[in-house]
């Protein structure tokens, strides 16, 4: 499943308007229609969110000095003096249990990456912690592997037996041994699923399925370590850290995970109210729910959705606003690109949705400057119009630079003309690459254009939404402009 900022499948916005009354004198001007009261409470957030993010690193290295901590003081400290001193078998034996604790420290971690952990992706973003996801995959494999090698050689030279007898040995008769190698055949598995030309050849619930066996493959981990562990038997501290920290992570990933969702459903009772075609492949599915205007949604975040019905309930995928809210609706936009997408057209209205968000951080609030460029491609403009639409009806200057293959895939092209009219601050170019009956512009999205319409672009704020391609390119030609990394605001990831 991709989830992209990248690809755009879908746009979500929702946000709770405060009353604007004539006589509060900080809704008097602005760029953001509420002064500069406004800009300080982003910029507050901003300093906030970094402070959050410097906490996660503390906290990640702490965690990580802790257990190295622990691993060295038991092994310096034993009974029968350093272990890291008695020769090969017993450096190899140390060395495969703080392996261990790496893995599973790293499995604890892809968790929290990936369980919408609020208090995290605020300040990080889904995209980044999704990207840092996929890296630390490759570095629990590698401690996974590490592991039984280590040990297994380890024990072997001081049995003076082979591998592969010293193996079978711990198979046969070492306590907990074979559910700790079935805990490792399934991580193994969920490592080779999650590799990339794997997953393209892959449905999406069979994905999904071996996904969840990753929570078997914990518990096995969990008994292995806790009954066989040396620094576990020998130590009732990290014993009891070891269990706080899974306390920990499990307690996020249920409220985060179930309780949020089960409680916005109860609060809203979400329910399709009505489809509207948007292009051949581009479909809208409306949503209606109870007190909408206390669901808080920033233009640009999107929301992991589930239709609670027959063919859908099973998925759930991420979609973003595509019109910000007037309290009563929320829209989302969505792209036909697979199986499951292909099927929102038979959506009936009624059918119960469940929703998981908002999340993201592609927001006006990361907006600093008076005047804003744009750039989407295909389906990527649903972020794009909502946060286009609050933007300017902030009273800052925005451009759009829209791509698409021809007129016939532009999506909402009637309601962006509705906007320019309405907004004389928002301007929206059209840029086709194969229609020759096109008179407008043609060609792709490339430096020369962005210096053609937009030639102070180093003094704007830039949101991109589109294509990978699309955005290497732009972001290579921002780059080459002299625009502040700190002023370029995109997401981009996949699941």
């Amino acid at each position: 499943m991709s989830l992209s900022r990248r690809a755009g499948r879908g746009s979500f916005t929702l946000e709770k308007r405060p009353e604007i009354k004539d006589d509060d004198p900080c809704c008097k001007d602005g760029p953001c229609g509420h002064g500069s009261e406004h800009e300080g409470m982003k910029g507050s957030a901003i300093v906030s969110a970094r402070r959050m993010k410097v906490g996660g690193w503390l906290l990640l290295l702490t965690h990580i000095i802790l257990i190295c901590g622990f691993w060295l003081w038991d092994h310096i400290r034993s009974p029968s003096g350093s272990l890291l001193l008695k020769g090969a078998p017993e450096v190899l034996l140390a060395g495969g249990r703080l392996a261990a604790l790496l893995a599973v420290s790293g499995i604890l971690l892809q968790l929290m990456l990936i369980g919408r952990v609020k208090w995290l992706e605020r300040s990080f973003g889904l995209d980044k912690l999704i990207w840092v996801h996929h890296k630390n995959g490759l570095l629990v494999l590698g401690a996974l592997s590490a592991h039984p090698i280590l040990v297994t050689a380890g024990h072997a030279i001081k049995e003076r037996a082979s591998f592969g007898v010293q193996l079978k040995d711990f198979l046969a008769n070492w306590d907990a041994a074979p559910l700790a190698a079935a805990g490792w055949v399934l991580f193994s598995i969920l490592g080779a699923a999650s590799l990339a030309p794997v997953r393209r050849r892959m449905r999406y619930e069979h994905w999904y399925a071996i996904h969840l066996s990753a929570y078997a493959a914990i518990a096995l981990a969990f008994f292995h370590q806790t009954r066989l562990g040396r620094d576990f038997t020998r130590n009732q501290v990290l014993t009891a850290y070891w269990f706080g920290l899974h306390a920990f992570v499990a307690v996020n990933l249920i409220f985060f995970r179930l309780f949020s969702p089960a409680f916005l459903f109860w609060r809203h009772r979400f329910t399709v109210e009505r489809l509207e075609r948007e292009t051949d492949d581009v479909t809208s599915v409306v949503i209606r729910g109870r007190t909408l205007t206390d669901f808080r949604i920033q233009a640009g975040q999107f929301m992991f959705v589930r239709f609670w019905v027959k063919g859908f309930w099973w998925q759930s995928h991420p979609f973003s606003v595509s019109r910000p809210p007037d309290g009563s609706e929320i829209r989302l936009s969505i792209k036909s690109v697979g199986d499951f997408t292909a099927t929102i057209p038979r959506l009936a209205p009624g059918t119960p949705v469940l929703i998981d968000g908002p999340h993201g951080v592609f927001t006006a609030r990361q907006c600093r400057r008076d005047k804003i460029l744009m750039v989407a491609a295909g389906i990527g403009i649903t972020a794009i119009r909502s946060l286009a639409e609050e933007l300017a009806g902030g009273g800052r200057d925005v451009l759009v630079l829209y791509g698409n293959r021809n007129k016939a895939a532009i999506v909402f092209h009637k309601e962006l003309d509705e906007l320019e009219a309405t907004y004389p601050n928002l301007r929206v170019i059209h840029i086709l690459t194969h229609d020759p009956s096109w008179t407008g512009e043609k060609g792709r999205i490339d430096a020369e254009k962005i210096r053609r319409f937009a030639s102070d672009v180093a003094e704007r704020d830039v949101y991109l939404c589109g294509p990978r391609i699309m955005m290497k390119d732009v972001l290579k030609a921002l780059a080459a402009m002299e625009v502040p990394r700190s002023a370029i605001h995109w997401e981009r990831f996949s699941l």
